[in-house]
């Protein structure tokens, strides 16, 4: 059965209290996928030294090492979501060992075939 991945990003970050520097970690690239293939978040940020990943308050991944361009990626299979929608959070840790959670949301939606009418 197909299904669509659909995920909106609402940080807690000190951008909110007006506090940004410019150096705060984001987050970007919530992608969509179908079944079978995989949701992507990515976070961003400089002086970042690791970021978990949690969904639905479960762990599913660490991340310490950033990608070639400098971003800590959560790649994750849809058909590991029920449908409908999944608190999901990301919590970055710097170098100092501060921490700061960034949360989303994931939503798994089934795709119906239409019916037949005539």
């Amino acid at each position: 059965m197909p299904v669509l991945i659909a995920g909106l990003a609402l940080p807690v970050s000190s951008a909110l209290a007006g506090e940004d520097d410019g150096n705060a970690p984001k987050l970007h690239e919530i992608h969509n996928c179908l079944s079978g293939n995989r949701a992507k978040v990515t976070v961003t940020g400089s002086d970042v030294d690791s970021v978990v990943f949690y969904v639905d308050g479960n762990r599913v991944k660490s991340v310490t090492r950033p990608t070639h361009n400098g971003t800590y990626v959560l790649g994750m299979k849809c058909r590991w979501l029920s449908a409908g929608a999944h608190r999901a959070r990301a919590v970055v840790t710097d170098t100092s060992g501060d921490r700061q959670t960034l949360r989303f949301t994931i939503t798994r939606g089934a795709l119906t075939s239409p019916r037949f009418t005539g």
